[in-house]
């Protein structure tokens, strides 16, 4: 499938770019590409330990040529179904993704998202909006606007990248919790889980840490899951990182319910007030805040001297 990137702004130059745009540029579509498939396929943009084969595999693209008379990149990019067969040959739980799609598919679909200020989507988290936020520094070097064009076209402008940045800002941090759940689904080949909480609600989550053989003994079962609740910028539950998942046991309604965040993500820009002559201190300086004249107030001096 193939995909053009068009360069617009002041440095553009036709069929030339510059070296460091283009190193930027690929840095983003590379980092970009495996986060975003790795989100939708683990939960997770960003991991430890080396990455797994079939995504370097799947998330691979080519740069194939500049366009002529225009600042315009043209990519490739093979379907996920032939670029890792081994991976997506066969249907998983979980897996409610286009096999037919590309890596560069699925990273528009996540940018769209993005510089759509959607703070409930499930197609980005801290990690990968922190990728998306270095496409300020292409757009930093001289360019007005960097225009995608594959699955559809998007545009990305800096005060799209405001917005991206502003959605990093509110997302609350992660922190400690506990919670008590039916556990739904489970897929053993990276530990991935869903939890239906007493409301109905229902929790995806990555374990790690934990024992296969204690996942499969709870399936279908309530259970207690320990660990780390990571969360969209609207404040909802993203994701469960357990440490630790225990057959429940007594009254678990204490937690029962969606965890939240201990403090309310917030962009302290959207605080400032702009300042004019008859606003904020310009509206106050200089000015005597009672209404006494110029004589009751030297008469006042004069007596507590």
């Amino acid at each position: 499938m193939k995909y053009r990137i068009h360069l617009k702004g002041p440095r553009a130059k036709g069929g030339r770019v510059p070296a460091d745009v283009l190193r930027d540029l690929l840095a983003v579509l590379t980092e970009g590409t495996r986060r975003s498939l790795r989100l939708r396929l683990e939960g997770r943009s960003l991991a430890r330990g080396p990455i797994p084969s079939w995504l370097g595999k799947a998330a691979a693209f080519d740069l194939v040529g500049l366009a002529e008379g225009s600042t315009v990149l043209e990519f490739e990019a093979t379907p996920l179904a032939s670029a890792a067969p081994e991976r997506f040959g066969q249907p998983e739980l979980f897996n409610d993704i286009d096999v037919g799609m590309t890596s560069l598919g699925f990273l528009q679909e996540s940018l769209r998202d993005a510089l759509a200020g959607k703070e409930e989507s499930d197609l980005y988290d801290q990690d990968l909006i922190a990728t998306y936020s270095d496409l300020g520094g292409v757009l930093a070097a001289g360019f007005e606007s960097v225009e995608i064009v594959g699955e559809g076209s998007l545009e990305v402008r800096p005060e799209g990248i405001e917005l991206v940045k502003s959605l990093r800002r509110k997302t609350p941090s992660p922190r400690r919790v506990r919670v008590a759940g039916a556990l739904d689904a489970i897929r053993y080949s990276d530990r991935m889980f869903t939890l239906v909480l007493a409301s109905g609600k229902t929790l995806r989550g990555v374990a790690e840490s934990v024992d296969p053989e204690r996942l499969r003994a709870l399936f279908g079962r309530e259970a207690v899951v320990s660990g780390r609740a990571v969360f969209r910028p609207s404040g909802s539950v993203l994701r469960i990182e357990a440490a630790e998942i225990e057959p429940a046991t007594g009254d678990t309604s204490m937690w029962s319910d969606e965890p939240r965040p201990l403090e309310v993500g917030l962009d302290v820009r959207e605080l400032s007030e702009p300042q004019g002559p008859r606003s904020g201190v310009s509206a106050i300086f200089g000015r005597w805040p009672g209404e006494e004249s110029d004589e009751e107030i030297a008469s006042a001096f004069e007596e507590i001297s």
